[in-house]
């Protein structure tokens, strides 16, 4: 049961265990399946109730507790009653306190915060920082909040004290600021001010602060900061290189007017260039220095004012800044990705494919982040080896997740059962997953690869996708999503995007069988007919809408079905094969290739219906269908031949543009030439 991943089977098991053979390991097996299946999707709310009662109704099975994992599943346990203070009682028992476990002690403050205890959370978080000597900022921020809610004389001295004392640690400092915002602005810019004099040479800085910044008078706190600048750039060391870009930051926060941003961040990095930070690093470092970069590449995609407009180059002339700096930062992460995601968006893949790599992005990261360079890779750029390496991980985790549940229910380590399953089921749902499914199909399709072993599960679509993927790395100072969805390839494929690709596929395996098809494209039509479908192209619905009218097509089996079809698909050809400016574009190549990939679609599913028994006889259908295909096939050869031209052409205007960038103020501040 677990290797099928069945949790409904492994409680059903465990209980047949337990009854049959009581020992106790089984019983803690049946209150661990019940457990998963009370906080599961699987089941209804009236089985939820009952399967955590029948979990805490075994527990006095299994007393007395005998270690930590066990006093953790007992806790979780009690999470799913109605009854907190059961839950707070052991918690707070002395025999549980003892296994001095983290699961446990987050758990016992998340518990009392919970039930708004506020005496009990404010000793709870007090203990946690001072007796047990843990610096952890959720204790501190949950001691702030209870002393607030208390109005307690004794509590809020003790408070203050802690906070003065411990204001030289960084979740003290933060804490500090934190209590300041509960009480006034002004106590919150004064709390800021000492954070940042003892920790605005750290990277932290501006991260801890930037949710507090928005209420202050900006240009009393950006001179503030400016002033703490203390870099020198002949001895500068990354701390102080820290410094000064996280002043940089709040410029880019709370300044966005500064028509100088840009150019000032260039001259700055270029001063950095010879400092010992960059100089004396090892290769694999981060320098904090490239940020100045991101952020003038940043300001310039939101289109924020600058001195020397850019805007007829603005991708190219990013480009450039971002390369100059990964010549000199090979494995700087955020300037990777946003090349990656940039030469995707002007159509050259390749390149972004370069960037990728040198990320070297494996195993689960692949989930995460693959979509920077494989979105719509099927239309763009049609390749088969970065598609197939990162569907392996789904393969993987079909085999590894049951294995590690396995171990978990053998050795006993039940506080990481509910994370694993958790995480098997993440990666089974993934949307990056039904998508890959999707995209790889396609490809194969499209180079004429054979389609052994890429066969799509219908069953698929009523799957609740998960969404995995991270969309917010590239943003070290905002996180604008508009700036995000400008220059991504096309709409967000969502889950809509991937029931609707599967019920094309599954229509056009399914072609010649009548029932089945019909079901399908009914599916299809009542998915294309949703208000809320945005997550595909013009072409892409377009696509979807062939494969309806090719279904249309093998019910009627009419030369009339097929003289519609051959006309719609025509029109339709004609404007999208027009899409895109030819010179940096990615709707050129996603407009023709799926152009490409429907004409095959279409061509292979009228060979097959005119294989059909009978439909020989019908010549007027057959002649229909021959002089659809002629007609299709015919548009494919030119868009091949318009394909040769661009490549050249692409080739020349390459050229001219960097020759007429290279005349740009911003281009001429960098030293590019180490880009090759």
């Amino acid at each position: 049961m677990c290797t099928g991943g069945d949790v409904r089977g492994q409680q059903k098991a465990a209980m047949a265990l337990q009854k049959s053979f009581p020992r106790r390991q089984y019983t803690l097996w049946t209150i661990v399946s019940c457990y998963l299946l009370a906080i599961s999707d699987v089941v209804l709310t009236q089985e939820r109730v009952l399967f955590s009662t029948l979990a805490s109704r075994l527990i006095s099975h299994i007393e007395p507790i005998r270690t930590a994992e066990e006093a953790v599943l007992k806790a979780r346990v009690l999470e799913l009653l109605p009854m907190t203070d059961d839950l707070i009682s052991f918690l707070y028992d002395g025999a549980t306190e003892k296994w001095n476990n983290l699961e446990l002690a987050t758990m016992r403050l998340d518990a009392v915060v919970k039930s708004e205890k506020w005496e009990k959370v404010f000793d709870t978080s007090m203990t946690t920082v001072t007796a047990e000597n843990l610096d952890d900022f959720e204790s501190w921020k949950q001691m702030a909040y209870a002393g607030t809610k208390l109005d307690n004389e004794e509590r809020t001295n003790a408070l203050i004290e802690l906070l003065e004392n411990r204001h030289n640690t960084r979740n003290g400092a933060l804490a500090g600021v934190y209590y300041a915002s509960l009480r006034s602005t002004e106590a919150t810019f004064k709390a800021a001010k000492s954070y940042f004099e003892n920790f605005g040479r750290q990277q932290c800085a501006f991260e801890d602060l930037q949710t507090y910044v928005g209420t202050f008078d900006a240009q009393k706190w950006l001179a503030f900061v400016d002033e703490q600048i203390t870099l020198s750039i002949e001895t500068s060391a990354q701390h102080e290189v820290a410094s000064l870009v996280n002043a940089r930051k709040f410029h880019y926060l709370l300044a966005p007017e500064d028509q100088s941003f840009v150019e000032d961040n260039i001259s700055l990095y270029n001063k950095l260039l010879t400092s010992p930070a960059l100089q004396d690093k090892l290769e694999t470092d981060y320098f904090y220095g490239d940020d100045l970069i991101i952020m003038a590449s940043t300001w310039l995609l939101e289109g924020r004012p600058v001195s020397s407009p850019v805007q007829n180059d603005l991708i190219i002339s990013v480009i450039i800044l971002l390369e100059t700096a990964a010549s000199r930062d090979k494995y700087q992460f955020r300037i990777r990705l946003w090349l990656t995601r940039l030469y995707l968006y002007i159509g050259s893949f390749q390149q972004a494919l370069g960037h990728y790599n040198i990320l070297s992005i494996k195993n689960i990261q692949m989930d995460v982040l693959s979509h920077y360079l494989l979105s719509r890779v099927s239309t763009i750029c049609p390749t088969w080896k970065p598609l197939i390496s990162t569907r392996d991980i789904y393969d993987s985790n079909a085999v590894q997740t049951p294995y590690h549940i396995k171990k978990i229910y053998e050795t006993g380590a039940f506080s990481q059962v509910a994370g694993c399953m958790e995480f098997g089921k993440r990666l089974s749902e993934s949307i990056n997953k039904g998508i890959l499914c999707v995209e790889a199909k396609r490809v194969a399709r499209i180079l004429g690869m054979k389609m052994d072993g890429l066969a799509i599960n219908p069953i698929l679509v009523s799957t609740k996708w998960k969404e995995n993927r991270d969309f917010s790395i590239l943003y070290g100072t905002t996180r604008e999503e508009i700036l995000e969805q400008k220059y991504q390839v096309g709409p967000k494929q969502d889950g809509n995007w991937v029931n609707a690709f599967i019920l094309r596929e599954t229509i056009i395996d399914e072609l010649l069988n009548t029932d089945k098809r019909r079901e399908y494209t009914s599916l299809l039509k009542d998915l294309l007919e949703k208000e809320s479908l945005e997550s595909l192209t013009q072409v892409e619905k377009w696509s979807l809408e062939m494969v309806v009218q090719l279904s249309a097509v093998a019910d009627s089996a009419t030369a009339d079905s097929v003289a519609v079809l051959h006309k719609d698909l025509s029109e339709r050809i004609e404007k999208y094969a027009k899409m895109g400016d030819t010179s940096l574009s990615w709707e050129w190549f996603h407009s023709r290739f799926i152009i490409v990939e429907t004409v095959m679609i279409v061509i292979a599913s009228l060979d097959g219906l005119v294989a059909m028994p009978g439909t020989k006889k019908n010549g007027k259908f057959v002649s229909a269908i021959v002089a659809c295909k002629k007609s299709v096939q015919a548009v494919v050869d030119r868009i091949k031949e318009d394909a040769k031209k661009l490549k050249l052409g692409r080739e020349k205007w390459a050229r001219d543009c960097v020759k007429r960038i290279s005349e740009l103020d911003i281009v001429k501040k960098l030293d590019v030439g180490l880009i090759s």
